[in-house]
């Protein structure tokens, strides 16, 4: 494709990992399977990588029972600063768009830049496909242990899910307050039902801001310089505090699937033209 033809989408993403242990899990297809095109309600049933130029990788996402392919061709492999491939996905298209993908290792880490070439028709999906890829990047950081572990690495990491779950907060604010347009007003059941949503809209907008605050402080502290620990010090207090932490990350990945399932059907019949 000629320059003029394309548009291009560009996420920058920094790495508590090292430049090599990021390259390699793109070629990695235990890895690959678990951030590359992974969704919420799908599964990576297949991953299959040929890590050499002119091979291939085919990674498959099942969506509702429905097998989606994503095919790359390698055009470019140099370990560990720079990979380039050529994505399609045939289900929906013959088109192909260039992915190019630049890491620099820092003191602490490296910083990923990714930059996608689409054709110009695609313009209108310039932001689904920058979303897109930034979760894909958070994803992969949740998998590649950091090159230097320490506390600031650690906190950094785990920044990553309350950043996530503060604009969620967000939403679910602006859903209950536009909710409230659609009250009759008149009677007392109303002003009841109106004073809820209201209150609870307020309280979550302020949660939102709350925890988004937090979890900026707490990606802040990747480069916090490294401290002694009394490794004897470690007991039953600490063990039972992180089990407990782990425990409810289960149980709220448990309800997650089945929350966005249903509320993702409820989202398609709100759309205009759906069968209601």
């Amino acid at each position: 494709m000629k320059p003029e033809d394309t548009v291009s989408v560009r996420v920058v993403h920094r790495f508590a990992a090292s430049a090599e242990r990021v390259f390699d899990a793109w070629l990695d297809p235990s890895k690959v399977c678990k951030f590359l095109f992974a969704t919420a309600t799908g599964q990576n049933v297949r991953a299959e990588v040929d890590a050499r130029v002119g091979g291939r990788f085919i990674i498959v996402d099942r969506r509702n029972g429905e097998d989606v392919e994503h095919v790359g061709t390698y055009v470019a492999i140099e370990r560990p600063r720079r990979l380039a491939f050529d994505l399609s996905v045939p289900k929906y298209s013959s088109d192909q768009s260039r992915v190019e993908i630049a890491i620099q290792p820092l003191a602490r880490g490296c910083e990923l830049t990714l930059v996608q070439h689409m054709p110009a028709r695609y313009a209108d999906g310039q932001g689904r496909a920058r979303d897109g890829w930034r979760r894909i990047l958070e994803m992969l950081e949740e998998i590649v242990p950091p090159a230097q572990p320490s506390c600031g690495a650690g906190l950094a990491q785990h920044a990553t899910i309350p950043a996530k779950i503060a604009p969620m907060f967000a939403a679910l604010a602006d859903t209950l307050e536009t909710h409230r347009a659609l009250i009759v007003p008149g009677g007392a059941e109303a002003r009841l039902e109106d004073d809820a949503y209201q209150t609870l809209a307020a309280s979550y907008r302020e949660l939102s801001a709350q925890v988004a605050r937090v979890a900026q402080q707490m990606a802040s502290q990747r480069d916090l310089p490294p401290c002694p620990h009394d490794e004897k010090a470690f007991g039953a207090v600490q063990l039972h505090a992180f089990q407990r932490f782990v425990t409810a990350q289960s149980e709220l990945l448990e309800l997650l699937r089945p929350a966005v399932e249903r509320d993702q059907a409820m989202l398609a019949g709100m759309q205009p033209g759906s069968a209601t």
